[in-house]
């Protein structure tokens, strides 16, 4: 079974790149998410519980806005992947790097992360993560469209021609004869 072609990574990038780009993103959103928590709150110590759901959802925002903005950079400059950058890489990234970390820095919190996923309805994980998710999509938006508008149509032929795999320029770019 072949890998669909937007998961393939750009064109003129090494493995060692792309995989540096991932750990990038990841870095910054770690940072992103423990600073804005340590910013707003004082102390990290709040994100010890899973029930302490106002620190999650602050580091969440800033730690999106943080990943698509780095994600949208590195589209820019050709690393990632022309699909990969946009929505699979920052989302993993926002919805699951939090946990870990903070399980590494307080402990597992079992039970507080199973009082959150109760029930039919998991509603209070879907707010939490649109919370993360939306301003980090706007931005991202915000930084492609204006890349796109600054760079001129010749520009970002080029950069197409340059940067997208062969199959994935054939099959997704549209050429005008």
């Amino acid at each position: 079974m072949k890998r669909p072609l937007g998961f393939d990574p750009f064109a003129t990038q090494s493995r060692l790149a792309h995989a540096s780009t991932v750990l990038g993103g990841i870095a910054v959103c770690l940072l992103a998410y423990f600073g804005a928590v340590a910013v707003v709150y004082g102390d990290l110590s709040v994100l010890a519980l899973e029930s302490n759901i106002d620190p999650q959802r602050v580091g969440g925002a800033v730690a999106g806005v943080a990943v698509w903005t780095y994600f949208s950079l590195a589209f820019v400059r050709g690393y990632g992947g022309p699909v990969l950058n946009v929505l699979p890489y920052p989302v993993a990234i926002v919805v699951l790097a939090p946990y870990p970390a903070r399980w590494l820095l307080f402990g597992p919190d079992v039970s507080g992360l199973r009082s959150r996923f109760v029930g039919f309805f998991v509603f209070e994980p879907l707010i939490t993560t649109a919370i993360a998710v939306l301003p980090g999509l706007a931005a991202c938006t915000v930084v492609l469209t204006a890349w796109a508008s600054l760079i001129g149509d010749e520009a970002r032929e080029r950069w197409e021609r340059r940067h997208l795999t062969s199959a994935f320029y054939d099959a997704f770019v549209d050429v005008e004869e």
